[in-house]
């Protein structure tokens, strides 16, 4: 899996051309280039006019495990249910409307100080660790006082994107009409609807303007979509190893991956929770 990659602590060769925008992120997020680790203030020197094979060199001598996403302890997050029919952009409705959440830092007397971390397809929404949830996070080393979302300046909120499946509404999630999971009657959604979603978490918390939308990866595709359609909402976006639409080469790809999960004998059109999960 590479969701996420280009920001995490392994430095490949994504996240080495990721660097550059990474250091730029004083302008964004107000981080300071001494709170950017080894490898991406060296990779972005690189991307100055210094050695890149010099900084990716050095960033092999520390290199470290991909973090882990969606595995291991994913309690302590907040449930925001919205209790009435939820309409997705494609047509489909949903009966109800949960988004599973996690803040770091504190919400300021303004409510101004707000940066909404929009992670990959994978993720939970278990970014760091906290006090409901002390287990490291899938950006442990980004989030925290003096690290480039840095807690003692900003309000950190982080969402399980819908469809999601670790607390936010999916096909895993029970359909409170007939009391069983949804499966393959999951109604189809769109980046947008993901968004949007976030969107009326942020209107439940009160929170009318973001300082910023942090993103990699479809995250990343989030984060240009919340400044397009949000434009008044957001005031900065940092989009990391993202584009703003899928070219032929990227859907081929997703088409390969999709076809290996449904050729699992297990699969069962997508209705396999009361069975054997698919082993692919």
């Amino acid at each position: 899996r590479v969701f996420g990659r280009a920001a995490a602590q392994r430095p490949t060769s994504a996240a080495v051309a990721a660097a550059a925008s990474a250091a730029r992120w004083q302008d964004a997020v107000g981080a300071t280039a001494t709170s950017l680790p080894t490898w991406v203030s060296s990779a972005a020197e690189a991307s100055r006019g210094g050695s890149h094979r010099g900084a990716a060199s050095k960033a092999g001598a520390a290199e470290e495990d991909e973090p882990t996403y969606a595995s291991g302890d994913l309690s302590g997050y907040k449930v925001f249910h919205l209790q009435e029919p939820y309409e997705l952009s494609t047509g489909g409705v949903l009966p109800e409307l949960k988004i599973a959440y996690e803040t770091w830092g504190e919400l300021n007397a303004n409510r101004d100080n707000v940066i909404l971390l929009q992670c990959g397809m994978s993720a939970s929404s278990h970014a760091c660790s906290h006090a409901g949830n002390p287990a490291k996070g899938w950006w442990e080393d980004f989030i925290g006082p003096g690290k480039p979302l840095d807690t003692r300046i900003f309000f950190v909120i982080c969402t399980n994107n819908l469809g999601g499946c670790y607390g936010s509404s999916g096909p895993s999630s029970i359909d409170p009409r007939d009391g069983r999971r949804y499966g393959s009657r999951f109604p189809r959604f769109e980046v947008y609807d993901q968004v949007a979603a976030q969107f009326r978490l942020l209107d439940y918390l009160g929170i009318n303007r973001l300082h910023a939308c942090v993103g990699s990866s479809l995250g990343g595709m989030q984060s240009v979509c919340a400044a397009a359609r949000f434009p008044e909402r957001v005031g900065k976006f940092v989009s990391i190893s993202a584009c703003a639409k899928s070219f032929p080469g990227s859907m081929a790809f997703r088409h390969a991956q999709r076809t290996a999960i449904m050729q699992d004998p297990a699969w069962n059109n997508g209705d396999y929770y009361d069975s054997n999960l698919p082993a692919n």
